[in-house]
């Protein structure tokens, strides 16, 4: 049993496994990021699916990003690729 994304929906659901999203990147940002407001008017832009986790809203999802980096936006790919900030922005830092 698993939460998934269907194709151009976002959300956030800081209860779901990373194993039942595999199919999305998960996109973990923060309010107020300009770099974070990029990727993610870029990826609507585009029609694609992912999984946002907003890290000011809990101190859950604010470890679970620090796990991949200390800097949004992170992009955890489903191949398990890590990526911080977009298109050469650094973004803010967690």
């Amino acid at each position: 049993m698993g939460w998934a994304l269907a194709p151009g929906e976002r959300g956030c659901c800081p209860s779901v496994p990373m194993a039942d999203t595999k199919r999305v990147p998960v996109v973990y940002t923060i309010r107020g990021c300009d770099a974070c407001v990029k990727l993610l008017r870029k990826w609507d832009a585009e029609g694609r699916a992912y999984e946002e986790r907003r890290v000011e809203l809990s101190q859950e999802l604010l470890d679970e990003a620090r796990k991949y980096g200390d800097m949004v936006p992170i992009v955890v790919w489903p191949d398990g690729r890590v990526e911080q900030g977009f298109e050469g922005n650094l973004g803010c830092f967690i």
